[in-house]
C-alpha cells in the first residue's frame, strides 16, 4: 500500500501533469488493470514518433507512461541540447529510455551499454520497435576502470550493480570495457551514466575520453549509492570537474541553463563544459510533442 501512495504522490506532483492530475491516476489504474488482465506487452507512442514497449515489472518506462518523461529535466536536456550531428553514450542503459529518445527522436548515433543479458535483450527490443537498429551500437557490457570480468547482481531489477556480497549466488558474469580502450570521440557526444554507484570506476577507465573537447554534456547519477563501493559522491564529482565540466541546472520550460555549486544530490546531475554554448543549442532547439503527457509540447 505504501509503494502505491508513494507511486500516486509521484505521479501527482510531477510537472508535466499539472492541472491533469485526474487523468494521469486514471491512465496509471488503467495500465495496472490492463496489465493484470492480459499479461501483454504494450506498444506505447511516446515522444514524437518514438515508441516503447511496456509489460509487467519494467520499472524503468512505466513512469514514462504516466508522467510523460519520469527524468524530466535531464531527459528534456537531451532532447534540447542534442542534435542528429552528435553522438550518445547510454551507460548503464537498462531498457534504453534515453537511447530511445536519442536516436529515435533526435536521429543521433547512440552507443549503449546493457551488462545483464535478460536486461540487455529487452532493450534490443525497444531498438527493433523502433526501427532505430542502424543508429544504435548496443553492447551487452559493463564499463569500468579495466577489462575485467566482475559479478552483476540478478534480483535488484533496474538497481542491479557489481556484486559487493561474497554470499550472492544470485549474479551473472559480466564482460566490463574501457572507454579509454575502445572510442575516441571525433564530433560532439554527450554521456548518460547510470551504474549504481560503479561511476568513479568509469571514469578512471576512461580518463583520456571525458578529457577530450568533444565531450562536451555528462547526465550523471550522484545519489549516495556509490557508498556501496565504498566511495562518496563529492569524490566523483572532483573527477568530474577535472575535466573541465561544470554542473548545471536545467529548466526545460523556460530553456534556460544555470550554473550550480555542486552536484544535486539524490537525482542525475548535468554537466556541461562550455556554458554559453549548452545555451545556446537548448535555445534553437526545435520543440518536441510528449504524447504520454497529453501530447505536450516542450
Amino acid at each position: 500500500m505504501r509503494n502505491l501512495i508513494n507511486i500516486i504522490k509521484f505521479i501527482t506532483s510531477h510537472p508535466f501533469n499539472k492541472g491533469k492530475k485526474l487523468s494521469a491516476v486514471s491512465r496509471f489504474l488503467r495500465y495496472q488493470v490492463a496489465m493484470r488482465l492480459t499479461k501483454s506487452k504494450f506498444v506505447i507512442d511516446w515522444v514524437d514518433d518514438s515508441k516503447f514497449l511496456v509489460s509487467a515489472g519494467e520499472t524503468g518506462l512505466t513512469g514514462n507512461l504516466y508522467c510523460g518523461l519520469m527524468e524530466y529535466r535531464d531527459m528534456c536536456f537531451l532532447l534540447h541540447f542534442s542534435n542528429q550531428t552528435d553522438t550518445f553514450y547510454d551507460i548503464g542503459a537498462n531498457v534504453g529510455a534515453y537511447t530511445i529518445l536519442a536516436s529515435s527522436v533526435n536521429k543521433m548515433k547512440s552507443i549503449c551499454f546493457e551488462p545483464l543479458p535478460s536486461t540487455y535483450d529487452r532493450l534490443l527490443d525497444q531498438i527493433k520497435v523502433n526501427r532505430i537498429d542502424n543508429l544504435v551500437e548496443a553492447r551487452n557490457n559493463g564499463v569500468g576502470k579495466n577489462s575485467e570480468v566482475l559479478e552483476f547482481t540478478n534480483n535488484l531489477n533496474c538497481t542491479n550493480r557489481v556484486n559487493t556480497d561474497p554470499s550472492n549466488t544470485d549474479v551473472t558474469k559480466v564482460d566490463l570495457i574501457t572507454l579509454d580502450d575502445c572510442y575516441e570521440p571525433n564530433n560532439p557526444s554527450i554521456v548518460k551514466i547510470d551504474v549504481e554507484g560503479y561511476e568513479k570506476f568509469v571514469f578512471e577507465g576512461g580518463m583520456k575520453f571525458f578529457d577530450n573537447p568533444n565531450v562536451v554534456a555528462l547526465i550523471v547519477e550522484l545519489n549516495g549509492s556509490g557508498v556501496t563501493f565504498g566511495i562518496d559522491d563529492s569524490e566523483v564529482h572532483k573527477i568530474i570537474t577535472s575535466f573541465g565540466f561544470r554542473p548545471v541546472a536545467y529548466d526545460p520550460f523556460s530553456r534556460k541553463i544555470s550554473s550550480l555549486d555542486s552536484f544535486v544530490g539524490e537525482e542525475n546531475t548535468i554537466y556541461v563544459k562550455d556554458l554559453d554554448d549548452a545555451q545556446n543549442r537548448v535555445s534553437v532547439s526545435p520543440s518536441i510533442c510528449i504524447q504520454t503527457a497529453n501530447k505536450l509540447t516542450i
